[in-house]
């Protein structure tokens, strides 16, 4: 009885964590941009279905510690949709735009959609950070993180889809940490799926 209540309630939980953060960050911030708003507005359901998505991994990730039993099936459809949204976030924004910025703390101004995007260039991270985390040591980690990151920003400048920004690497190379904390701090969720990578 106790599993169940506790089920309901990160259900709950979960929704809200997702309802909050699409509705009131990610989505003012992404629809802020032109080119990726009439791509979202193709799809009547693009709010709901991103709702929806941070909803059930957070609920799933949320039931697999409950019952300590972990399936490697959710970590490839999670990171598959993950890395799916996340390249349309990094490279769909824009279109015949690029500028450079190398200016650390550019984001520390008062202006919301500056600050909440800020925000997001971490969130979007940390997810990746727990996955450059497995089967490598911290200086392994750090160089994968790094190099992936600014290969990120050269891309969106060089091929005119964003902005070479400092403050990007540092928000992102923050998040990428936060997850490598996160893999640390549930050791008994991610073992079946070193166990899996062991084997590949």
């Amino acid at each position: 009885m106790k599993k169940l209540f506790a089920l309901f309630f990160l259900g709950a939980f979960s929704f809200f964590v997702g309802f909050l953060l699409i509705n009131w960050i990610a989505y003012p911030v992404l629809n802020s941009y032109p080119h990726l708003a009439s791509a979202m507005a193709r799809f009547a359901y693009t709010k709901e279905f991103l709702i929806g998505f941070v909803t059930l991994s957070m609920w799933l990730f949320f039931v697999q510690l409950i019952y300590q039993k972990f399936t490697v099936i959710y970590t490839y459809l999670f990171y598959s949709v993950y890395l799916f949204l996340l390249f349309i976030v990094l490279f769909a924004k824009a279109r015949n735009y690029h500028s450079y910025s190398f200016e650390l703390f550019d984001f520390a101004v008062r202006n919301k959609r500056v600050l909440l995007e800020a925000i997001l260039n971490v969130i979007y991270f940390i997810p990746l950070g727990i996955l450059f985390s497995f089967k490598s040591r911290f200086w392994e980690f750090c160089v994968i993180s790094v190099l992936f990151i600014c290969g990120v920003e050269t891309i969106q400048y060089v091929f005119y889809v964003g902005t070479f920004a400092v403050s990007d690497i540092m928000l992102n190379l923050i998040g990428c940490l936060i997850g490598r904390l996160l893999q640390r701090f549930f050791p008994l969720f991610w073992r079946d799926t070193e166990k899996t990578l062991e084997r590949i």
